[in-house]
Formats: structure tokens, C-alpha cells, sequence
């Protein structure tokens, strides 16, 4: 962990970063695609904040980088059909994620090795967690996170293992959006706006996989079918009862006409309402990625949502209602607040930890301590959708590389 010298001098650079940033809290999603020149380098303010997110989702490695999986990976194969295995894959998503932060700032190879070896297993073993209810987030976290991944300098011994991840990846993808032009989408019931149990998040989380299988397999026969049925279910993701039927004619209501989003009966509910704008972000961020306009979609009651949310967290970025599961305002940064985005970051560096404390894990049980690495892992999601990839998204660091002199290193070939 960093000394507080360290962590003083990183929150003192985060003071500068107010005047990096001149984003309104309306215009991230609508001006996401104009990008910084990608062969720029980052402005002190503009790396302390990367550096500092880098080192909070560091730690997830650092409890968990050296764990023995068996016990897990057995579970899994003995219970196929389990319906909370998606939230088993996140663990290795973001595992691999934190490795592919490790090769950008040192560019070991051994890094790059593995996040590849992470982002592999997640793509082979879809049987495990595919074809159900959570598929859709990890379909689309796999998909960002080979993204960034080819964008890297990859090693030319790895290329052609890489290229076939990325083709399992998208053969899923497709097979998976496919499955979402069926009944059954938007989730029913159409209005649970007042029910504790909201289905924003739900239709949130699918709009998300449409959107990168429609953006991601531009070419594909379903294409506009899967941008069509995103686009629908973004605007339903958060509506309320007296907003009109989306483009299908059916009317939906997930939030309360004040903008409360509840789930797991707490009225509101300040993670759910988080987490539904992180994964409209997640499907928006696909767009950007991919170099087309975001649709308006996508940002459809996301600041009303938003201002409702923000209004549950005070000034030491408590949440001031309960939740479930509970938690605080620093967990989901947003790229579109930068005021509030600055303070986060600093006070999850400050904490020390992820979503829950966790010293290094030498063998994993199922059970309490699979939930907290399950936690942990969205919360490097959360920072990687909300924040991280809209400052700096995945940019070419492209061409001929071999292995240094230096052993272990990727560089220019010499």
C-alpha cells in the first residue's frame, strides 16, 4: 500500500484536476467521440488521476493475483446451470483487466500473458455462465476488455492466440444478442417502478450487449436488428410512469416520477441507481469506442437519475439511505461529474481498499469470501466503465514489437 506521503501528494495533484476537465454533466455521453490526438501524452493532472486508478484496482490483484481457483473452478463445472456463475466471471474479467493496466504502465510481457490467459478462460468457458440471466454485462466486459487488449502493443508470439479469443468473443456476442430479439425483453413486469425490485437495471445491462454486438459486428445480418433493440431497451432502462412508450409502443416504468430507482425493497436504492447509470455508460462506451455518434438512447433521464442519486450523498460521500448492498459514493466514479469523480477517486484511494477489505487470498472457498472478490471485481468494472476508458480510452499502441534485451520487456524492434 502507498505511504501517506504518496497519497497526500497524489490527492494534492487531484486539486489541479479541475481545471483539466471542462465537461458538463450533460455532454460526456453526447461528445464522448471527440478524443484527445492518441499520440498525445497525458497532462500531470490527467495522470494522477490515472495513476491513482491504476492503484486502486491494483489491489484487486494484490488479494487476489497469487489465488488458488480450483475449488471455484470445480464448483463451476459441477453446477453449470447455475444461475449466479456470471458474477463468478467477473472476478477473472477484472483480473485480467488489472493485469492489462500492469502492461500498460511497465509493458511486461508476463502482463500482457496474463490478461490474455484471463480473458481466454472467461471466453471458453461460456458455457459456464453464458445463455442467462447477468450473461449480458460479462458478454459486453469481455468484449471492451479484448478491445483494449488489441489495442495494445501485442506481442507477435501472441497474436494469432489473441485474434482467436477475439473471434470466440464475438461469436458469443452474436449468439447472445440474438437470443435478446426474443419475448422476454424489456423484463417484465413492464412497470416496476413502484415494486422494490426495479428492472432498470436488467434492461440497462442488455442494452449494453446489443450495443456491442451491434457495434462490434457492424457487418453481421442482425446488426440493425441487435442497435434497434439496445437503443429500445437503453430508453426503457430508465423511464417513468408518465414518460411516453419507447420506439416498440410498450410502456415501461422502472423509476418513480421523482427519478427513485429501488431495488431490493429499499426505496431508493443508491447502488441499483449507480450501477443502472454505470451500465447505460458500459453500452454507451461501445459507440465511442467503435467511433460513431452515441445515441440519445443512452443518455435518456440519465441526468434526472443521476441528480436524484446524487442528492443521497453527502458531503463525506456517504450514501444518506440505506442500500443494498451497501456501500458509499466512491465506488462509482463518473467521467461526467468531474468535481464529485476527483473526490471519489481520492477517498477509494484513501479507504484502502475495494468494495470490501480483503488481505491476499491463497485458496478460495465458495461462500463469504467468493461474494467480497465477486464485489471487488465490479468495482474495477465500475471504474473502468464510468471513468477510467472515457479519460483514456484504448488507443493503437501499435506495431512491430519483440521481446527486449531487457528480459521480459516488450519494445520496437530493433
Amino acid at each position: 500500500m502507498a505511504s501517506k506521503d504518496r497519497k497526500t501528494r497524489c490527492l494534492e495533484a487531484f486539486g489541479v484536476l479541475f481545471l483539466a476537465f471542462s465537461l458538463d454533466a450533460n455532454l460526456l455521453i453526447a461528445q464522448a467521440t471527440e478524443s484527445a490526438d492518441p499520440a498525445d501524452e497525458p497532462t500531470p493532472p490527467k495522470m494522477a488521476l490515472r495513476n491513482a486508478e491504476w492503484a486502486i484496482m491494483d489491489r484487486l490483484a494484490q488479494a487476489y493475483g497469487s489465488t488458488d481457483w480450483s475449488v471455484v473452478f470445480e464448483f463451476l463445472a459441477s453446477n453449470p446451470e447455475y444461475a449466479g456463475n456470471p458474477n463468478i466471471a467477473f472476478i477473472p474479467l477484472s483480473l485480467g483487466n488489472v493485469s492489462l493496466n500492469r502492461y500498460e504502465w511497465r509493458n511486461d510481457i508476463a502482463d500482457f500473458e496474463e490478461a490474455l490467459d484471463w480473458l481466454e478462460w472467461v471466453a471458453g468457458t461460456h458455457w459456464l455462465w453464458g445463455r442467462r440471466w447477468l450473461a449480458g454485462p460479462v458478454v459486453s466486459y469481455l468484449d471492451i476488455s479484448l478491445l483494449r487488449l488489441r489495442a495494445e502493443r501485442v506481442p507477435a508470439a501472441h497474436a494469432s492466440r489473441l485474434e482467436a479469443v477475439w473471434q470466440t468473443a464475438l461469436a458469443i456476442t452474436a449468439e447472445e444478442a440474438d437470443a435478446r430479439l426474443a419475448p422476454g425483453f424489456p423484463y417484465e413486469p413492464y412497470d416496476s417502478s413502484a415494486t422494490g425490485d426495479s428492472k432498470g437495471e436488467e434492461d440497462a445491462w442488455e442494452a449494453g450487449l446489443l450495443a456491442a454486438a451491434a457495434n462490434f459486428l457492424p457487418g453481421h445480418p442482425h446488426a440493425a436488428a441487435w442497435e434497434e433493440k439496445g437503443r429500445q431497451l437503453a430508453y426503457d432502462a430508465i423511464t417513468r410512469p408518465l414518460d411516453p412508450p419507447g420506439s416498440d409502443g410498450v410502456k415501461i416504468s422502472t423509476v418513480g416520477d421523482d427519478f427513485t430507482l429501488s431495488n431490493h425493497g429499499f426505496f431508493p436504492n443508491p447502488t441499483y441507481a449507480a450501477a443502472t447509470i454505470t451500465l447505460l455508460l458500459q453500452g454507451a462506451l461501445t459507440y465511442r469506442l467503435s467511433g460513431r455518434e452515441i445515441p440519445s438512447e443512452f443518455s435518456h433521464n440519465v441526468s434526472d437519475l443521476y441528480e436524484a442519486y446524487k442528492n443521497l450523498v453527502d458531503e463525506g460521500l456517504q450514501w444518506t439511505v440505506p442500500s443494498d448492498p451497501s456501500g458509499e459514493a466512491s465506488l462509482f466514479p463518473f467521467a461526467f461529474d468531474p468535481d464529485l469523480e476527483v473526490r471519489e477517486v481520492g477517498q477509494m484511494l484513501e479507504n484502502g481498499y475495494l468494495w470490501l477489505p480483503a488481505e491476499p487470498v491463497a485458496v478460495m472457498e465458495v461462500g463469504a469470501p467468493l461474494w467480497t472478490a465477486v464485489l471487488n471485481s465490479k468495482v474495477v468494472m465500475f471504474y473502468l466503465m464510468g471513468s477510467y476508458l472515457w479519460h483514456f480510452p484504448p488507443e493503437a499502441r501499435r506495431g512491430p514489437l519483440c521481446v527486449t534485451k531487457r528480459r521480459g520487456h516488450v519494445g520496437a524492434c530493433e
